[in-house]
């Protein structure tokens, strides 16, 4: 019974991995990704974009029919989760086409697919059999912990993304305001030096004048 439960364990640790992937997307690419799925898995995706003035990109998921059972339009973050309604490849495309796509952008983002989600599983049923009643009942509420969590991780990897992203705009920011002061400092400067010339022109040549 230890043995089942420290294995069970070790399911939770391998799931609190993050599958974190990082692209670059092109002007006017799009990028496609493919999981196979039986009936009743969960796919779990979410979505960061960055590095672009224009943040704006289109994600959707098919099923093995080609039909979209998920998407979000000109957004730049975004979280799903799908459940197999039929066995199949389905996949999830990433676009940044359109009037939107005429910038380069950086999309990161997590995959918690039925590979992660049963790998550790299938290496812990060897040598267990005369135990399987109760590793089945253990299995199922562990998984759902295990998904919950690897929800929660996601869900914070998108909340360091983010952060970041702001963070790398208020340094944006702060130098602009910086250089703007600095030009207004130097035309101020120079409005004054002219103002002076041409005040003391004015008084030297009126003095010429009067003698």
């Amino acid at each position: 019974m230890q043995t089942v439960i420290l294995g069970l364990l070790a399911l939770v640790q391998v799931a609190l991995a993050s599958n974190n992937y990082h692209i670059t997307m092109e002007p006017q690419s799009k990028h496609c990704f493919f999981e196979p799925m039986t009936i009743g898995q969960k796919l779990g995706l979410s979505f960061q974009v960055f590095g672009s003035s224009n943040l704006d990109i289109d994600f959707w998921v098919t099923n093995p029919d080609e039909l979209i059972v998920q998407s979000a339009f000109r957004t730049s973050t975004g979280s799903f989760v799908v459940d197999a309604a039929k066995d199949g490849t389905h996949s999830y495309c990433i676009s940044n086409m359109g009037h939107a796509g005429n910038f380069e952008k950086s999309v990161s983002f997590s995959v918690n697919g039925p590979d992660e989600q049963y790998k550790s599983a299938e290496k812990k049923a060897a040598g267990q059999k005369g135990q399987e009643d109760v590793k089945g009942s253990l299995e199922t509420e562990v998984r759902e912990l295990a998904n919950t969590i690897q929800q929660v991780n996601d869900e914070q990897q998108y909340i360091r993304t983010r952060l970041l992203r702001h963070h790398a705009t208020a340094e944006s920011t702060n130098s602009r305001v910086v250089y703007w002061t600095i030009f207004e400092g130097i035309m101020i400067g120079g409005v004054i030096g002219y103002q002076i010339y041409y005040i003391t022109q004015f008084f030297t040549k009126t003095s010429r004048r009067m003698v």
